[in-house]
């Protein structure tokens, strides 16, 4: 989901118009009609911390990446980048592909790439890091500006731009849960802090609620789409007026009520608070089709008040390290089961013939298993005695000449879910009355707790 942390992986969807671009880098329209066109995607504001503040990274690293309409990239490129005016509240330092002379870094590129359709984006090779000069003052902003020239495409650049100071939530860990019950309705709460240097005017709070969960309240300052994916069951995307002062501390009010429906296991709360207006919250909140809230307001209770300073507010988060952080995940065991079965097959062939066994694994529920580790079920098969694999479903694996490992392929299961396999096999010998089997593969761990019905976890491959 999306829900690992925000700041991993920076994405962004939105590119600057080739007309904007040329304006800024100057770089005329490719000679050849069919000539690639390398786009810079819109950068991210980033916002630098002085040296004084803590939970706080010193640094901040904007991320250069590009659009492309070309189904494949051959090219060999140069980046310039001018901080020529970031200069004046900044120190900017390149990676090791560039040359820099008066503030203009000068950075080797290559792109080849032979199939690229689907590819949202290319990220660049090259990184720039930057650290606010001492006596910057928190508020200021610079901007910088990225061109280019490629061997064999046109290169359409923008701009980024870099802020001193500004606020940083940190949110706390809540506690997780375990033996939740099922039908219940559970209050998590979401507090934060602001440790950056600068005030936020409003507040956005971003939720995401896995299967078994669903929120029990709408507001009408929030707004409420469905998941992209099996992973999300419902994303809450909330809008709070109201100024945070540095080192304020404060909660959202109410705090989130959950439905734990009939299908909750391992069931989690995502939830990311920032400065409205903030870049990460605006990119995580991109691509959904959203429906407004409606019934009372979701706020802020303060907790420990803040202190005001002379610097504006920010809408930039600064970007926080170590355990610090604005995205937090809970998790809510709910007590409850999932009962796992699965079905054999029979079959005849003399010796020298192919034959195909088809059976199936079953999530009989009540409970959606959702491993968030990755893990994913499957079932365990060996082939009847005589016999030797030479082919099967595409969601099976051979392991040896005569086992498979079959897998639904994904990390839920949802409850009703029967995922289809097949084996097919080669009679080498015929042996009457061969069996094999099919099992569930719960690995080392064995029998989960979820599953406490052992009787339907086996069946027979019965050959002849």
């Amino acid at each position: 989901m999306k829900h690992s942390s925000r700041r991993h992986a920076v994405v962004w969807a939105a590119a600057l118009s080739a007309a904007a671009g040329l304006a800024l880098t100057g770089v005329a329209p490719a000679q050849a009609d069919d000539a690639p066109v390398l786009t810079l995607q819109q950068i991210s504001p980033v916002a630098v911390s002085p040296a004084t503040l803590t939970g706080v990274s010193k640094t901040a690293m904007p991320y250069l990446s590009f659009t492309t309409t070309a189904g494949s990239l051959s090219t060999g490129a140069t980046l310039t980048i001018d901080t020529t005016q970031l200069a004046t509240i900044a120190n900017v330092t390149f990676s090791d592909n560039c040359t820099v002379v008066q503030h203009v870094a000068s950075c080797s590129e290559l792109f080849f790439y032979d199939d690229l359709n689907g590819v949202g984006s290319i990220g660049a090779s090259t990184q720039m890091t930057v650290r606010a000069k001492a006596g910057a003052p928190a508020g200021a902003s610079a901007s910088y500006t990225v061109s280019g020239t490629a061997d064999n495409a046109t290169i359409v650049g923008g701009q980024g731009t870099v802020e001193i100071g500004g606020p940083a939530y940190d949110q706390t860990q809540p506690k997780n849960r375990t033996g939740v019950a099922v039908g219940s309705t559970v209050a998590e709460p979401v507090r934060f802090t602001n440790i950056g240097d600068r005030a936020a005017d409003a507040t956005q709070v971003m939720l995401w609620a896995s299967p078994g969960v669903t929120f029990a309240k709408h507001y009408a300052n929030c707004e409420y789409s469905d998941g992209h994916d099996p992973q999300i069951t419902q994303v809450a995307l909330c809008t709070i007026p109201g100024q945070v002062l540095p080192g304020e501390r404060a909660a959202l009010a109410p705090a989130v009520r959950l439905t734990v429906q009939s299908t909750a296991y391992y069931t989690y709360l995502d939830s990311m608070i920032a400065p409205a207006g903030d870049p990460g919250i605006q990119q995580s909140s991109a691509g959904y089709q959203w429906t407004q809230g409606t019934g009372g307001q979701l706020g802020l209770r303060i907790i420990t008040p803040g202190t005001a300073n002379d610097a504006p507010s920010g809408t930039v988060s600064l970007t926080e390290r170590g355990s610090h952080g604005d995205y937090r995940i809970t998790s809510l065991l709910a007590d409850n089961s999932a009962d796992f079965s699965v079905t054999g097959a029979s079959a005849t062939g003399a010796q020298g013939d192919t034959v195909t066994m088809d059976f199936s694994m079953a999530n009989n529920g009540p409970a959606t298993i959702f491993y968030r580790s990755g893990d994913t079920i499957g079932v365990d098969v060996q082939l009847p005695p005589g016999t030797s694999g030479v082919g099967s479903s595409a969601n099976c694996e051979q392991e040896s000449s005569t086992s498979y490992h079959c897998t639904d392929g994904t990390i839920v299961s949802p409850a009703g879910s029967v995922t289809d396999f097949s084996v097919t096999l080669h009679v080498d010998q015929e042996v009457p009355g061969a069996q094999g089997s099919v099992a569930m593969g719960w690995g080392p761990a064995g029998q989960p707790a979820f599953d406490t019905n052992t009787s339907d976890d086996t069946a027979v491959l019965a050959l002849n």
